[in-house]
C-alpha cells in the first residue's frame, strides 16, 4: 500500500480511536480519540452551546463531512450546503447515541473504502486526505476545549 495513504490512515485513526503507540498530534492513550472522548459526554452537555455550536453540532459537522468524502470516493455526488452540517445543535440522550453511531459509521466506512476510493497520485486526493485528519484533528480539539468548559 502506498506510503502516504498508510500515514492519512495512520493519523485519522489517531484523531477518531485514539493510540496505544506513538502519538503524532493528540494526548497517548485509547481514550484520547474522539469515539473515547464523545462517550464520556452526556446528551445534555453535548446540547450545551458554547459560543456558536456545540458539542452535538461538531459531532454532526464531523458525521456529515465523512459522509460527503465517503459519496465522493465511491463517484456519488456530495452535498457542498456546509449550512446543513451545521444544523443539529441539541439532541436527547437516544438522538446522541445514534449521533455518535453515525459517526463512527462513516469513519468505518471511509477507512475500509480509502484503499479502493484514493488515488494519492490525484493532487486532489492527497489534498482531500490531508484535510480529513487536519478537520478531524481540529475538531477532537474542539470538542475536548468545548467538554472542559
Amino acid at each position: 500500500m502506498n506510503h502516504f495513504l498508510e500515514s492519512i490512515k495512520t493519523l485519522l485513526a489517531e484523531a477518531y480511536t485514539g493510540t496505544q503507540t506513538q502519538s503524532w498530534f493528540s494526548d497517548h492513550g485509547a481514550d484520547s480519540g474522539l469515539f473515547a472522548t464523545l462517550e464520556k459526554i452526556s446528551a445534555e452537555d453535548a446540547s450545551r452551546k458554547i459560543g456558536h455550536s456545540s458539542i452535538a453540532a461538531h459531532t454532526n459537522h464531523l458525521r456529515w463531512s465523512l459522509a460527503m468524502s465517503n459519496a465522493l470516493m465511491r463517484g456519488q455526488p456530495a452535498s457542498r450546503n456546509w449550512v446543513e452540517s451545521w444544523e443539529v445543535q441539541s439532541v436527547t440522550v437516544e438522538e446522541w447515541t445514534e449521533l455518535k453511531s453515525h459517526l463512527r459509521l462513516e469513519y468505518e466506512r471511509l477507512i475500509t473504502q480509502l484503499p479502493n476510493g484514493f488515488d494519492p497520485n490525484n493532487p486532489m486526493m492527497t489534498t482531500v486526505g490531508i484535510s480529513l485528519v487536519a478537520h478531524a484533528a481540529y475538531h477532537l480539539g474542539a470538542i475536548r476545549q468545548m467538554a472542559i468548559s
